[in-house]
């Protein structure tokens, strides 16, 4: 409240303001998004957006960091002597970080290309009431592939949609120190593939409300077969609602909130135990949890025009979530970018 206290309170003259009219998709190949430094999606925004001019390229670096704290089953913690009276072992706790470099191509002013290469660090603290450690994993993730096409925009809205593969370039089986044994296939939360490809579907609308800007935006994800072990990543199903606002020229402040859906496993990986540990089994992974964001962005040559050379940040932090558990339980994510454009 405090953040969106001071939006309010920020002087008309620090607001970002452009006296270029806001015009019909067919007048002009620069999108809403170009008119405003807070037209343009906050950090982790949900089908992002940003459709590109014909021949236009933009490079964008990420990283994002999710740490998870104890175990949830449910909507309550769940205490480590209760886990290791059903389990022989559990987890205490667990850092997930990300580095994506996402290349953004305008195939002409109406269908954006775009592709993404993760690198991936996955680390998970466990514990069997006398020992514990700590077993990670780090590669390369699933690359993504889509396109994203502007369906409709006036002179103060924009409505996109897209489509993409997640490609099986991750490691699905990979085998490493786990729960006291020293070398065994990691469970689910551990690898950083799936091993089979999946199709992802995207929407985003946009409304320019003059010094405010509000958007929406859904993605979804479906495994399209199962790997060579057996299994299948979890389907999921995002969808998020944010504002924003200018101010000082090429500052933006935004508010976000992410609500999250994830199903279980499809198939049992060989090599899991379901009674070893809660992260074995292919019943525990799903779940709902709902986020709230707040966010920073700065155009660092505004003169060159809106996002050709960008920093943002946003972190955030659960407010609900409910897990088909016992499951790790989401603790806090930052998150930060830098997008620079041709």
């Amino acid at each position: 409240m405090s953040l969106l206290l001071l939006l309010v309170l920020l002087p008309q003259d620090a607001v970002a303001q452009t006296d270029t009219p806001l015009t019909v998709i067919d007048a002009t190949p620069f999108g809403l998004e170009r008119r405003k430094p807070h037209s343009l999606a906050p950090a982790g925004a949900l089908g992002e957006g940003m459709i590109m001019s014909r021949g236009e390229l933009t490079w964008k670096l990420d990283f994002n960091e999710q740490t998870y704290m104890g175990l949830r089953d449910g909507t309550q913690q769940v205490g480590a002597s209760t886990i290791l009276s059903t389990w022989a072992t559990t987890v205490e706790d667990a850092r997930m970080n990300r580095w994506d470099l996402e290349a953004r191509y305008g195939l002409n002013d109406r269908i954006t290309l775009a592709a993404s290469l993760p690198l991936e660090h996955r680390e998970v603290t466990w514990s069997d009431g006398t020992n514990s450690g700590t077993s990670t994993n780090e590669g390369l993730g699933d690359v993504h592939l889509g396109s994203e096409m502007r369906v409709l925009e006036t002179e103060s809205s924009r409505l996109t949609a897209g489509l993409g593969f997640i490609a099986p370039t991750g490691e699905h089986n990979h085998s490493g120190p786990w729960a006291g044994q020293a070398d065994v296939v990691l469970p689910y939360g551990l690898q950083l593939g799936g091993g089979a490809w999946q199709g992802t579907a995207q929407a985003s609308w946009i409304l320019d409300g003059g010094i405010w800007t509000l958007g929406l935006g859904a993605l979804g994800t479906l495994p399209l077969n199962k790997n060579d072990q057996g299994w299948a990543r979890e389907r999921s199903l995002m969808v998020d609602a944010w504002i924003a606002r200018g101010f000082w020229t090429n500052w933006v402040m935004s508010l976000r909130a992410q609500a999250s859906g994830f199903s279980d496993v499809r198939g049992e990986a060989e090599g899991l135990d379901p009674f070893q540990n809660p992260m074995e089994d292919n019943g525990r992974v799903g779940g709902d949890r709902i986020d709230l964001f707040a966010g920073l962005a700065v155009d660092l040559t505004p003169g060159h025009g809106v996002g050709s050379n960008r920093l943002e940040i946003a972190a955030g932090f659960p407010v609900y979530e409910d897990l088909d558990g016992p499951g790790l339980a989401a603790d806090f994510t930052l998150r930060f970018g830098w997008r620079l454009g041709f």
